[in-house]
Parts: structure tokens; sequence; C-alpha cells
């Protein structure tokens, strides 16, 4: 420990928080246990290395991804409480998280058990969804910053360090050409970041992916040294699938396919967002899981029984036509004409063969068994001047994906939900106009 950390260990920073002891450093700083003036709690506040507060930019910067991190409410994410400078060393100060980092975790135990290793991931996208919703990317994410609490049988994740690699960008830049090292941890960047472009919340989808492989393999899936050729191995090598590296595991080849899709080399060729990536993680293991019931912040639920025709008040605009191909509604449901009409759109019956799309706003689609109604969507939604369509179909992953893809506005799961399909109907209409 250097003569500045034992320095900082009793003293007041910035008037109010008392450094009692070193927790940790790192890459970005010192983390420290400190007892918060005026309110006589502990927190953990980090405080940046000084060639990061003194780069060109870095005050600035770190105002901004501060105020950001602090807007990010998640039980899965370290709490920012305040940040500042004093004397030139800037800081934050956090949460304080009692546990172990999955870091500390894998070096004890070696990989882990493939469902806990779904659980932690799962636990992490879910923070993952929130921060990319304020637009927040991680940019560093690793067993380091990802801390477990509880049993590890079934543990509970905290994901640390959020926002902190914006900060250190600029300082780190100058290093590149000389020490050959680019900002984050080799074993687990993004081959966008290696290659120092900027990046989006699709780099933190490809760090899940390697993070995620560690777990079930106990190894990164291009090692962790040299940088050079982990780098190497980002930028041109295919990842080891899973089933290869652990034969004797029953590693599900959904699982082991949605690894491999996140490790894509190209951003585009990735999942769309941590949520699809959250939802096929959790169908990997439990295929039954549908759609509808896993959203934010849910676990997991018994299968969903088909809903019953029921009242649904919504405020709906009687003179927004709404046109309906309704040929596979089972017998006895709450076809989608007749769920649409009982809250007050005005709906048109359509036929397969139907041209008269510029009389309607939205299109719900729901085919007739057997039929391609994925082709079908697709041929209305590339005509011109066709309105927002909705397919209707099984709860299936990968057909939705593919929807969506082609450029379907929404795809409304089965068994129909008179509620949901209504909301997707009036978000369409309001899109449209």
């Amino acid at each position: 420990m250097s003569t500045e950390l034992d320095e900082r260990v009793g003293s007041t920073l910035a008037g109010r928080f008392r450094l009692l002891r070193v927790l940790g450093q790192g890459g970005t700083g010192t983390v420290y246990e400190a007892r918060q003036h005026g309110l006589s709690r502990h927190v953990a506040v980090k405080v940046l290395h000084a060639h990061i507060a003194t780069s060109p930019g870095a005050v600035a910067r770190f105002q901004r991804e501060a105020m950001l991190m602090a807007r990010l409410h998640h039980p899965g994410a370290v709490h920012v409480y305040d940040f500042g400078e004093d004397k030139g060393a800037l800081f934050l100060a956090m949460e304080h998280v009692h546990g172990e980092t999955l870091e500390a975790v894998t070096f004890r135990e070696g990989s882990l058990p493939v469902s806990v290793a779904v659980d932690v991931a799962a636990q992490v996208l879910e923070v993952l969804e929130a921060a990319h919703a304020l637009g927040i990317v991680h940019r560093d994410l690793k067993p380091p910053n990802v801390m477990l609490t509880g049993e590890l049988s079934s543990p509970r994740a905290k994901v640390l360090d959020f926002g902190l690699a914006q900060v250190v960008d600029g300082a780190l830049q100058a290093r590149i050409t000389a020490s050959g090292l680019v900002h984050g941890t080799p074993a687990y960047m993004s081959p966008e970041q290696c290659r120092g472009e900027r990046v989006d919340a699709r780099a933190d989808l490809y760090s899940l992916g390697c993070l995620l492989h560690e777990l079930i393999t106990g190894q990164p899936p291009f090692g962790t040294t040299p940088a050079a050729e982990v780098m190497s191995g980002h930028l041109y090598r295919p990842p080891p699938p899973l089933r290869q590296l652990r034969p004797q595991l029953d590693i599900p080849r959904a699982l082991e396919a949605l690894v491999l899709d996140c490790l894509a080399k190209r951003p585009e060729q990735r999942p769309e967002n941590a949520q699809v990536v959250r939802l096929r993680l959790l169908r990997a293991l439990s295929p039954s899981i549908t759609l509808s019931q896993v959203s934010r912040g849910e676990g997991k639920k018994k299968e969903r029984p088909a809903p019953a025709p029921q009242s649904l008040a919504l405020d709906v605009p009687p003179e927004l036509p709404v046109g309906v191909i309704d040929a596979g509604a089972p017998p006895g449901s709450m076809g989608v004409g007749t769920a649409l009409a009982s809250v007050g759109f005005r709906v048109v019956p359509c036929t397969e063969a139907d041209t008269r799309l510029g009389d309607i706003l939205a299109l719900v689609i729901f085919p007739a068994p057997g039929s391609d109604a994925l082709e079908l969507a697709r041929r209305v939604v590339s005509t011109p001047q066709a309105p927002p369509v909705l397919l209707c179909g099984e709860d299936d992953l990968t057909v939705m994906t593919r929807a969506i893809e082609s450029g379907i506005y929404d795809y409304i799961p089965l068994p129909l939900d008179p509620l949901e399909l209504c909301r997707k109907v009036a978000r369409a209409l309001r899109a449209h106009r």
C-alpha cells in the first residue's frame, strides 16, 4: 500500500466523509469504507486516481457521468449517494455492499453450476436494462465489478462502477500508444472497444457473453493473457463453444447459442438489447417460460392460463379504424375483432387479399393455423403507406425476434390477452397519428 493511501486513511474528504480503511484498489481508483458525518452511515467512497482526475475534461466528464449514475435506481445497481472534488481528488460516495466479488467467488469455486451462472447473469441483465434505458453504458463489465451477497446457491448480484469507464477514457487515450493498453479489461472487451471505437449498449452484451462463458466454463472465451493475444481473439477468432469446452456438463444448446450470439464480432449481429438476452437466457433453462411471464423484475412463474373474456375500459377514439385479419382464433375464445370492438375501436374486417390498407390506421393479423403469418405480415409492411402491423402468434422468442426485425410494429403472444392486445393497438394508433 502506497504512502498516499496511508495518508488518506483517517482523513476527512470534502468535510463530510471520514475515510476509515481501504476496501480495494483497481484501475480507476481506490475504494474506502467511510463514515458520513451528519447521517452517521457507513458508505463506500471511491477516489479516482490522480492521472484520471487531472486529465483534460475529466471533471466535466465525471460530473456528467456521476449525475447519470445517481439516477440509476435499481436494487441490483450500487446506489450513488454523492460525488464531488476535494483538493483535486474526484470522488464518488456509494452504497456500501457487504459481500464477495464474482472474481473472488470464481477464484475459490471455479466454474459455477449452470443454473447459478444463469441466475447471476439474468440479474446483471436486469440492471443493464435499467441502465441502458437511461443511456448509461457500463463499458467495463467483468467479475470484479459484480458483487454477490447471500448464499451461493441463491445469490443476489450487485453491479459496481457503472459509467466510470466514460470518465477515464480521456485519461487513458494518451497511454494507449505508450503502453499498448486500451481502456477496459482485455478478457471482457468487445471488438469495437479493442479498436478504440465508440461503443453502445451492445458492447455490454458482448462483455456479458464473456462473463457468462467464464462462469460456466471457468475461463473467458479468449483467456486472460497476454493482452495482445486476447484482443486478437476478440477481433478475429471464433469463440469456443461451451459444450466443446465442458462436454461433461448438461449445457442446453439454446444457452450455448445465446452466448455465441452475444459474442458476435459486429454489434448488429448481437441480440437487440439486454431484455431480449435475459428472456432467451431464462427460456434456455426453462423452455416453458413464456415471454409475457418474464417482465422486468419478475421471477419465474407458472404457465399462465388463457385469459377469460372481460370488460376492458380504455379511452379509445372511435373514429380511428383498425383492420383485422382474424382467421385463427380458436372456438370459444375472445377473437381479435371482438376484443377490440368491446372497448370502442372501429373494427374493419379484412382478408389476406385485401388492398384497402389506406382506409385503416393499424392492422392486426391473427392467421389461420398452418399459414405463413410472418410472410403475410412482411408483405403488408412492404406495401407503400402501410399502417403499423401487429402480428399474433405463438409465444416463441425466435419468431417474435424475426417479426420485429422484419418491420412488424408489435408482436402479441398467444394465448390472446385482450387487455394487452388493446393497449398495443392503441399505442400503434398513437404512433401512426
